[in-house]
């Protein structure tokens, strides 16, 4: 019994590929469509995703907690839009958070040879500072004592007010002048001095290969454009697999 249901789901799958092959050749099916809501339920287990941040002087944790994406009419790229948590330390110590919004838009194209849809040519149009109650900036003066030699937090603590000025020459130029970042307390301020790095990791994270996205062979639609599709592209507001 068990020998005939084999026989029978096999003669099955023969039938369809050749009933999906009849189809492209003669133009019948040429083409399978996706549309953004159901992109975006694909999109959503990435999320949350922590990166690491290369900072000089301080160290940087980015998460990106979710994303939605967009495909505007007449245009052939996928946009897309991150809201991200962005947490800085020196020290040991949280000296800034904010949560941000990035917005950019990629190229997706279709790998044939691996069955995966993969993006290049991400650019960030916009990182904006979302106000909320999460954003904090460290003080100045608590930051400048993790490094002040034990004289120096000695005449602190007996009562010297504690100005940058006072630091000059006691802490290393470099990491003097990022910390006078902090002395405004503009949240902005901060953000605009490490949008390179912020810019940089978030196109080199969406770039990469963990980011494809393989096709599922057990998924009947995905099985069949992992056998026979060409390519893809933006089309309409929609994404369009194609087979010819």
């Amino acid at each position: 019994m068990q020998a005939m249901a084999n026989w029978w789901q096999k003669c099955r799958n023969y039938f369809t590929q050749l009933a999906i092959k009849l189809a492209i050749r003669l133009n019948w099916l040429e083409q399978a469509v996706y549309t953004q809501d159901e992109l975006n339920e694909l999109l959503v287990t990435n999320f949350p995703h922590q990166i690491p941040l290369n900072i000089a002087n301080s160290q940087g944790e980015l998460t990106m907690l979710s994303a939605e994406l967009t495909m505007p009419l007449g245009q052939d790229k996928l946009h897309l839009q991150f809201y991200c948590a962005l947490r800085l330390s020196v020290a040991g110590q949280d000296i800034y958070r904010a949560h941000i919004v990035a917005s950019g838009s990629v190229l997706p194209y279709y790998d044939a040879a691996l069955s995966a849809i993969r993006v290049k040519d991400m650019r960030l149009a916009e990182i904006r500072l979302v106000n909320d109650d999460y954003a904090f900036v460290g003080s100045t003066s608590e930051l400048v004592t993790l490094f002040m030699p034990k004289p120096v937090k000695s005449l602190l603590f007996g009562g010297v007010q504690l100005t940058l000025s006072l630091l000059q020459g006691l802490i290393p130029g470099e990491l003097m002048n990022y910390l006078s970042l902090y002395s405004s307390g503009s949240k902005q301020r901060i953000l605009d001095f490490h949008r390179p790095e912020i810019e940089r990791t978030l196109i080199e994270e969406v770039e990469q290969d963990d980011w494809c996205y393989q096709l599922d062979e057990s998924d009947f639609e995905e099985q069949v454009f992992a056998m026979y599709g060409q390519s893809m592209a933006v089309e309409e507001g929609k994404l369009v697999f194609k087979f010819r």
